[in-house]
């Protein structure tokens, strides 16, 4: 990647940042690097949240891996490495079946997910969707490399300027909305009796089965207006 291409990127994200509207920063990616979509997460051991979204298409998809627990954005996440997947075959359909499905309904063809690192610490992913099913070419993977390396560095140096104890707006917002679906999880290993883990299972397959975000069903919980009984562990 040269000098030019790199300060090209930096720029038009630096813009888009301080426009103060997150959802344009997603914009933006999508933009450079012209795919379909677009979806940025702020992610850690502790709490997950999505940043922005391009377009309502990739906020279900995005919403999907994390009621799920499984997807390309956790698995980039995991593993501290890109997941390449250029078309949907039977490979990506065996690992994340629901998501597959999802994404092809919605028009999705491919999806590139890259963690974003910076100074041996990873803070999110960038993940990229795809209307049409290949590979992208090695410009173009250098130049999605050096987005999410932008990202990382910006959103670390946010991170850092920011008041202790305290999160820049957008971030401090997607990990306030996580945190809830943890305080639902805590709220349903007491009443079923499991582990935090196991309860943040039992949560995630009901919101599947009924059809909604987990993020939904855990402000139902919190709010007392939803309680899950026994019966949830069997399903």
């Amino acid at each position: 990647m040269s000098a030019d291409q790199s300060m090209r990127i930096a720029v038009a994200l630096a813009r888009e940042i301080l426009k103060g509207r997150e959802a344009r920063l997603c914009g933006a990616c999508a933009g450079i690097l012209a795919v379909s979509g677009a979806g940025i997460s702020i992610m850690s051991e502790q709490h997950s949240g999505r940043m922005c979204v391009s377009n309502t298409r990739m906020e279900a998809l995005e919403e999907l891996q994390f009621t799920l627990g499984e997807g390309p954005c956790q698995d980039a996440y995991a593993a501290g490495a890109p997941i390449v997947v250029p078309d949907f075959g039977p490979h990506a359909s065996a690992r994340w079946p629901a998501f597959v499905a999802e994404a092809v309904a919605v028009g999705v063809q491919s999806v590139f997910a890259y963690p974003l690192q910076n100074q041996g610490a990873t803070v999110g992913v960038l993940t990229l969707y795809q209307d049409t099913p290949g590979a992208m070419s090695p410009t173009r993977s250098e130049e999605c490399l050096a987005v999410a390396d932008v990202l990382a560095q910006t959103l670390i140096s946010l991170i850092k300027c920011s008041p202790p104890g305290t999160l820049p707006a957008g971030l401090d917002d997607a990990v306030t909305h996580r945190a809830e679906v943890h305080q639902a999880a805590g709220m349903v290993s007491v009443q079923l009796g499991v582990s935090v883990a196991a309860a943040l299972v039992v949560l995630r397959a009901h919101a599947y089965a009924h059809g909604q975000a987990v993020s939904v069903v855990a402000a139902d919980i919190v709010a007392r207006r939803l309680r899950l009984d026994d019966r949830e562990k069997d399903k």
